[in-house]
């Protein structure tokens, strides 16, 4: 018997925090209610209690399915776990993965990503998603790395700051930085103060929520490089959806609120400690992207 309905697929990656997990499964079920949809939620071996606590909540929960990964495999290898399911398992004709410290807010989500799919046969598609940490945008991202050069260039940025980090002479440095003055938050590139969008510059989407059209779906197996465990997937996709020649699109009208780092921030760790694994993981990602570059 064929499925008549438009199926949709939700990955939603937990570590450590499932409170905050509940309310990202909680704003699909009210948004989403009385579609076809089905929420995998994908642990990445929290060992806190906290993915016994989701099982305890969701085992008897229609349309949501808990899978536990006996290591934590970070952001593009736990949100391919759980995409994986969604094509082979569920059969999802669309495949969302957003953020566990993310949460819908358009009641319309599905019927405008289906529409947003039919007008432009596009691959991914980015909503407006609005941090609750400072109220502005984070789609779509004008800062795309594309280069070989532009890689290397920032490879060796991120190992002078280890450096520096290793050597305890970082943190006096932006001090220094910082009485001579520095660029606002309000200047970053990845931020907006309106949800508008220039069109005619390339740009990637934020992964605190991409929606996969059926096109990538039937295209690609995995949304992510494997060869990655944080930070630079958007670049990484971006790079990917050119080679496929799935453009992305934007849709304001696609509203997510996003409360940014959750589980990062849920790691007890010094913040010399933690940007030492951050830009470690930088300079690993960097390197996946400098092999989609040339």
């Amino acid at each position: 018997m064929s499925r008549q309905s438009t199926r949709f697929g939700f990955v939603v990656l937990h570590y450590l925090v499932d409170a905050t997990t509940m309310q990202c499964v909680e704003s699909i079920h009210e948004h989403c209610a009385g579609s076809d949809y089905h929420i995998v939620v994908v642990d990445n071996d929290s060992a806190n209690g906290s993915f016994e606590r989701l099982q305890e909540r969701y085992a008897e929960t229609p349309g949501v399915t808990l899978l536990h990964n006996a290591a934590n495999e970070g952001f593009a290898r736990g949100n391919n776990v759980g995409y994986r399911y969604c094509k082979s398992q569920l059969h999802c004709d669309y495949i969302v993965t957003i953020n566990n410290d993310a949460m819908l807010t358009s009641a319309d989500f599905m019927p405008l990503c289906t529409e947003d799919y039919a007008q432009t046969h596009c691959g991914v598609i980015g909503p407006d998603i609005v941090s609750l940490k400072d109220g502005r945008h984070q789609n779509p991202s004008y800062g795309i790395i594309r280069t070989r050069s532009e890689v290397n260039r920032q490879i060796r940025r991120f190992r002078a700051i280890l450096l520096l980090l290793h050597l305890h002479l970082y943190e006096p440095l932006v001090r220094l930085k910082q009485r001579l003055g520095h660029q606002s938050a309000a200047d970053s590139p990845y931020t907006h103060a309106t949800a508008e969008a220039d069109a005619n510059r390339p740009y990637k989407l934020h992964g605190a929520c991409l929606i996969f059209t059926p096109a990538f779906v039937q295209h690609y197996d995995e949304p992510f490089d494997p060869r990655t465990f944080l930070y630079f997937e958007e670049h990484i996709l971006w790079m990917r959806c050119q080679t496929a020649g799935l453009p992305m699109h934007y849709d304001p009208r696609i509203v997510v609120k996003h409360v940014e780092d959750a589980s990062t921030d849920s790691m007890s760790a010094t913040t010399r400690r933690k940007m030492i694994f951050t830009l470690g993981n930088y300079v690993r990602s960097l390197k996946v992207l400098g092999t989609y570059t040339h």
